[in-house]
């Protein structure tokens, strides 16, 4: 089975997670790309219900509605 897209990123998360860095720009560097790669997830099929600057946003199972979401 091939690596998704989805799994390449959390791969790429872990791996970032796990590096240290030697020099303060290192850090820097290593802290801007783990924001990038958060991102990336976040944008399509990350968490569910998640808006960018807003507050996050359940989106459990409709229990009524009819499989709409009420609000």
């Amino acid at each position: 089975m091939a690596n998704t897209r989805r799994m390449n990123r959390l791969e790429e998360l872990g791996r970032v997670d796990a590096e240290r860095a030697d020099t303060r720009s290192g850090a820097r560097n290593l802290r801007d790309e783990k924001r990038r790669i958060v991102g990336e997830l976040r944008k399509k099929g990350g968490r569910a219900g998640y808006k960018h600057g807003g507050k996050v946003k359940s989106r459990g199972i409709a229990k009524k509605g009819f499989g709409k979401e009420v609000k």
